[in-house]
């Protein structure tokens, strides 16, 4: 395994706006979901709120999650719930885009307006009882406590003031629409369809869905998607270009590769249509400007064949219209950045190893050399250099990634988001040593309990790829992330998914070094600190690390 970009690939898979997945849980009574839960061995549970603020300029509510939702159940207001971390670049962009805007502000005053961090006391026991997963994650609640709807963060800031105000005067939620959509017995031609009305297609339309899998669990995706773009009515455009891409996405999310999408010939021309007159429309393409940018050559390539005239054609409309989002300053720099990663895709479209063009690599470094100084602020600098990171791994420009890290290690407030990616590029240029120093200075120099598991993760998957041997380091620095997460939070949510992963690994090391014997010494070590942390629930994940192994 290649640590690189272990971490700037997953937030970009975060920042995806209507793409993507994670789960959620059902919308139980609010007095069972948001209530402190007595789940500690006194009867305790240290709900202590964050109080950090990720923008300035909104009242952000100062005291317990759980106050937060009877403050709203008080006062009659909807909860807005922002889960976010200080070193997410999608939430450093959400800071200087969404909340530094007077729509925003001027909203937020209607809700209840929380700020989870997930480094916070008990932030990841909210986080897996809400069903967050990637940063950020954007929760609308009625004043009783149940969940309305979840906000992308890659919608444009008017359309996201006007999915608030559809909140405030919602009656039903997205989870509900759906249902209702899915009940509609569209394979009877003589029945009645449903017709959503236009403020519930606008809600579905900007749904998270990249946040929210259970809404549609146990549900055949693309299917759902396309009823529910069927279900809009052809008057909001806007709205049914929006769905109309869910639905594409899902197709490719079910599909092995795009080629395997099994669209009839029919749905293909019908998609290729739609395509080529979004594209051709600079402010309806806008409004799907995330999707046709990060799945354009994988959506051509699902519904052309090689080397076809439709091909041909439906890549000449993406690449013009890349080449004028580019061009428009009103689109957030980190999409113009990414027009690169999108023209760069579609020369892989054929050969997903052939390296870039020389016209390609030369706007990648022009593209790099704008970006990195048009960006002073701090804030501002975290999702750009991160989407430059992105797009120069992609194009393997190591060479131009390594200075400008370098450089942001003395710029950023979290020199250590960085590391992982700097120990990538050490790996691949064979330099085994200061790569493994880069991953232990990563999580030496992390902040927060879930952070520094994460970074913890990270190192401890670098040396079972990189330094296999060092059965003794690898011993201990499992040991060490575990005791440190059993002292402050516990095994919840992310870090307790990370333990599931690091688990794998750590069985694949075994069986491929015949350390079985390592394994038993690893697992002996971690029960003597699983009793760290006594709650139920994360000390039976303690315990089931390595049962199986």
């Amino acid at each position: 395994m290649n640590t690189t970009r272990i971490l700037l690939l997953s937030c970009f898979v975060s920042c995806l706006g209507v793409l993507g997945a994670c789960s959620k849980t059902a919308d139980p009574a609010p007095e069972a979901d948001f209530a402190p839960q007595a789940d500690a061995a006194d009867g305790s549970v240290d709900d202590t709120a964050t109080k950090l603020k990720p923008a300035e300029g909104i009242d952000w509510f100062e005291g317990s999650v759980a106050e937060a939702f009877a403050a709203a159940k008080t006062q009659g207001k909807p909860l807005y719930l922002y889960w976010g971390a200080v070193w997410c670049p999608p939430c450093h962009a959400i800071r200087e885009t969404v909340f530094s805007t007077p729509e925003f502000r001027e909203r937020s005053k209607l809700f209840i307006p929380v700020y989870l961090d997930g480094d916070t006391d008990n932030a990841q026991r909210y986080g897996e009882r809400f069903g967050v997963m990637g940063y950020p994650t954007m929760i609308v609640f009625d004043a009783d406590g149940h969940e309305i709807t979840r906000i992308p963060n890659g919608i444009d800031m008017l359309a996201y003031a006007n999915v608030l105000d559809l909140t405030l005067g919602s009656a039903t939620s997205a989870s509900a629409l759906v249902e209702t959509v899915m009940a509609d017995p569209m394979a009877d031609p003589m029945a009645d369809r449903i017709t959503l009305g236009s403020g519930d297609c606008a809600m579905l339309a900007y749904h998270a869905w990249g946040q929210d899998t259970s809404i549609l669990e146990g549900v055949d995706r693309p299917r759902a998607m396309r009823r529910i773009y069927e279900a809009c009515p052809e008057a909001l455009g806007k709205e049914r270009t929006l769905l109309y891409m869910a639905w594409l996405d899902a197709l490719l999310q079910a599909a092995e590769t795009p080629a395997d999408v099994g669209l009839d010939a029919e749905r293909r021309r019908e998609a290729v249509d739609l395509l080529t007159s979004v594209l051709a429309d600079p402010e309806r393409s806008k409004t799907v400007l995330v999707s046709l940018i990060y799945s354009g050559a994988d959506i051509t390539a699902a519904l052309t064949e090689p080397g076809s005239p439709e091909r041909a054609s439906l890549t000449s409309a993406f690449l013009e219209a890349y080449e004028r989002f580019a061009a428009d300053e009103t689109v957030y720099k980190r999409e113009r950045i990414y027009t690169l990663r999108g023209r760069l895709a579609f020369e892989r479209i054929e050969d997903p190893e052939s390296p870039p063009s020389t016209e390609i690599r030369q706007a990648i470094v022009d593209m790099v050399e704008w970006a990195d100084a048009s960006t002073p602020g701090v804030h501002q600098r975290q999702p750009i250099v991160n989407a430059l990171g992105n797009l120069l791994d992609d194009a393997g420009m190591d060479e131009l990634a390594k200075p400008l890290l370098l450089a942001e290690l003395e710029k950023s407030r979290q020199p250590y988001y960085y590391m992982p990616d700097l120990a990538g590029i050490e790996q691949r240029a064979g330099n085994i040593d200061l790569a493994i120093e880069w991953l232990r200075k990563g999580y030496e120099t992390a902040k927060g309990p879930a952070t520094r598991f994460q970074w913890g993760h990270y190192y401890l998957s670098g040396l079972l790829d990189m330094a296999p041997d060092d059965s003794v380091l690898i011993h201990d620095t499992t040991v060490r992330m575990i005791e440190e997460l059993q002292k402050s939070g516990g095994l919840y949510h992310r870090p307790k998914r990370q333990l599931e992963q690091l688990e794998s690994e750590l069985i694949a090391w075994g069986r491929a070094t015949g350390g079985d014997a390592e394994l038993f010494r690893i697992r002996e070590s971690v029960m003597r600190v699983c009793a760290l942390d006594a709650s139920a629930n994360s000390r039976a994940a303690c315990e089931a690390f390595l049962e199986s192994a």
